[in-house]
């Protein structure tokens, strides 16, 4: 019985990417805080979120902009569904910087954030537990690509599957939240459709608004997934050079991608005046000097992309251990020398046609990382993710070449889940060891901050409403069993469940009020809105490690309104 390769791929991803979604430290995945915050805010805010500055310059309240606001919303509105199917839309995120991350030398450097309870983290892992699942679609897909381009020899597809599912820095960014998980899908799902395509297997209407679909969805998850414009272009204009008849289903296309793509380029230029939003998204990069690009790209960027690629965990702290970068330009080398001495196994060649759609892939991906390090310096290998089927297969082929009639070649397919292993329990984990950077006992990276129920409330408000007020209100409440020290974090909601103010979680604990008067810090009283009531809630805040925010005193909800 032929084992299935496939099925193992499959295991291996799951097995691999999940051990990294429960290991890592909440938000220790590249701005997966702001991640977080995207979803969070689309789910409890019920729109999309404005960049910071604009939200600024319209005398928003801070709460109303978003770092990454810029990013396309589709991956985004995915996750904010998964918090409200689960009743999690005002599960809010507190992260408490690391002071020693990026120090040399020291053992806590890799983890930007301090970590203690973590209690409230499964809504975090909920979410990573989508990035698995699309990175199983993924492996999947890069299966049936390898299928597609060659089908005379389905190891091809099975190495290469076998291939994306042991790579480590694939593992750990599906482990985490990551709006390329969702890009990279797409970009796999996109490809294998062009390669039909090419191969004549697709003529009807239907099939071409399919394809338009996979790129309007692209282009409205991200901006990686450009590169797809001009190949999908390029294969419409080979389709129709031998078959003009097939022109509709390349209209419906067109048309799909446009009714798909054109809502967030339309609100990004209403917003931004950029379809693309570029402007807002370089601001958030420090620009390299133009005198000083050249040396960065020869010296900086072309040295760090491609081992970044196997493995650059955290937010890019930990570079990928030397045995793994060697045993990566093995691989590739091997794969480089089996294409050279390419006619030994026949059924492992790619047709023309498909070699040139994988190669310029490889390019336009390449080509598109290269340019945004032109002017900023992100050497990301997760940049090149997009690529990651057509070079999968690419390899996968050229090492079948190469092992073509060699008896212990399953022996060297099972040295890759061997060495992803070893990275992750010799490498990573104990680089991201949360004991490394701990937080107070009372710190929760993630809280439920549902309003309480008043029928349970303990703590008396003295004052039944709160006038409108262009200043901070003075609070009085009163709660006879609480002890001296006790201190207090104040919440705000809407009607409507939204929350504006969590200040305790949101300061690391330095807006915490005390006694049984305070007035409101104006750092607090500025996040709330003004065209609408909220609700003031007390909670009593957590001094232990076991403390149950949602389980600890609470007052009735106050009404209060600020003035402009």
């Amino acid at each position: 019985m032929r084992v299935s390769w496939l099925a193992v791929a499959l295991l291996l991803h799951i097995a691999l990417a999940t051990a990294y979604a429960v290991a890592t430290p909440a938000f220790e995945g590249p701005d997966e805080n702001s991640r977080y915050e995207y979803a969070q805010h689309l789910a409890n805010a019920g729109k999309l979120p404005i960049a910071p500055a604009l939200a600024q310059a319209r005398g928003l309240p801070q709460t109303d902009g978003v770092l990454l606001a810029h990013d396309p919303p589709a991956y985004y509105a995915l996750l904010a569904g998964v918090l409200l199917a689960t009743n999690a839309d005002a599960t809010i995120f507190a992260p408490r910087l690391n002071p020693r991350f990026g120090a040399p030398g020291d053992p806590a450097r890799f983890l930007h954030f301090e970590h203690g309870s973590a209690q409230g983290e499964g809504t975090l892992r909920l979410l990573r537990m989508v990035s698995v699942a699309l990175g199983a679609l993924s492996v999947w897909l890069v299966h049936r690509l390898g299928r597609a381009c060659c089908p005379t020899n389905a190891r091809v597809a099975d190495l290469a599957a076998l291939l994306v599912a042991c790579l480590p820095m694939w593992s750990f960014l599906h482990g985490v939240v990551h709006s390329d998980t969702m890009a990279t899908a797409l970009a796999c799902a996109t490809l294998l459709a062009l390669t039909r395509w090419l191969d004549g297997a697709v003529r009807s209407a239907r099939a071409g608004a399919g394809l338009g679909l996979l790129l309007g969805l692209g282009l409205a998850t991200k901006l990686s997934t450009l590169f797809l414009l001009p190949l999908a272009a390029a294969v419409a204009v080979a389709v129709l050079r031998r078959d003009r008849s097939r022109w509709p289903a390349i209209a419906a296309a067109l048309l799909v991608a446009a009714a798909v793509a054109l809502p967030t380029l339309l609100r990004n230029h209403a917003l931004y005046g950029d379809a693309l939003a570029l402007s807002v998204h370089d601001a958030t990069f420090a620009p390299i000097p133009p005198d000083a690009r050249p040396n960065w790209l020869l010296f900086g960027y072309l040295p760090t992309i491609f081992p970044s690629l196997l493995g650059r965990f955290g937010w890019f702290a930990l570079p990928p251990a030397t045995p793994l970068v060697w045993l990566g330009a093995l691989v590739v080398a091997l794969a480089l020398a089996g294409w050279r001495r390419g006619r030994r196994d026949a059924r492992a060649r790619l047709p023309v046609r498909h070699h040139a759609l994988l190669l310029a892939t490889l390019l336009l991906v390449f080509a598109a990382t290269t340019h945004f390090n032109w002017s900023a310096a992100q050497p990301q290998g997760r940049l090149l993710f997009p690529a990651i089927g057509p070079a999968a297969v690419l390899l996968a082929a050229g090492l079948l070449q190469l092992a073509h009639g060699w008896r212990g070649r399953i022996l060297g397919a099972l040295a890759l889940p061997a060495a992803a292993l070893w990275v992750f329990i010799g490498w990573f984990l104990p680089a991201f060891d949360p004991a490394l950077a701990l937080a107070p006992a009372w710190h929760r990276s993630v809280v439920d901050a549902r309003r309480p129920d008043a029928a349970r409330a303990t703590i008396a408000w003295q004052a039944g409403e709160l006038p409108p007020t262009a200043t901070p209100p003075t609070l009085r409440w009163s709660e006879p069993a609480a002890p001296p020290d006790a201190r207090y974090a104040l919440y705000a909601h809407d009607e409507h469940g939204r929350v504006w103010l969590a200040a305790f979680e949101w300061s690391s604990g330095w807006l915490a009020l005390a006694g049984g008067e305070a007035v409101m810090p104006d750092a607090a009283f500025g996040l709330l809105p003004t065209d609408r009531d909220v609700l003031l809630t007390l909670r009593r805040a957590p001094v232990a490690a076991d403390d149950d925010p949602a389980a600890l005193p609470h007052s009735p909800p106050l009404r209060c309104r600020r003035l402009r």
